[in-house]
């Protein structure tokens, strides 16, 4: 399927966008420290930033092709999901990282993902109604 393409295109370029962030982060001194509220404090490394870029993105992508499937207007509804969610996810960096250059860091590897997502999908879109 088109939209696939579309979405792991979509997730690989989030994931080397963050994996930059993650570098030029380090080499600037961000610890990536982070304790989640009632878990031990633990670094984010590379490999973890990878993985939590790409899953979420091809479960976003798998979540549109379902609103395909049972809405008439599934960017519509998939766009606002995805930005209720985007909210969302921006309470965890705040409140599991104490270092500024930490919360920072990923905030801005959560707009890449959000951005990269609804770009992929938007394509798709442009594409099929081209069709």
């Amino acid at each position: 399927m088109l939209v696939w393409r579309y979405g792991v295109l979509a997730a690989v370029i989030a994931a080397v966008i963050n994996a930059i962030i993650w570098l030029i982060a380090r080499a600037l001194g961000v610890s990536f420290r982070v304790q989640p509220p009632g878990q031990t404090e633990s670094t984010v490394n590379l490999l973890r930033v990878i993985l939590i870029t790409l899953v979420p993105i091809l479960l976003a992508v798998g979540l549109y092709v379902l609103l395909q499937r049972v809405t008439r207007r599934p960017f519509l509804v998939f766009l606002v999901i995805a930005l209720v969610v985007f909210v969302l996810s921006l309470l965890p960096p705040l409140s599991a990282a104490d270092e500024t250059g930490t919360q920072v860091a990923l905030i801005l590897m959560h707009i890449v993902a959000t951005l990269a997502v609804l770009a992929g999908v938007y394509r798709f879109e442009q594409q099929r109604t081209r069709l």
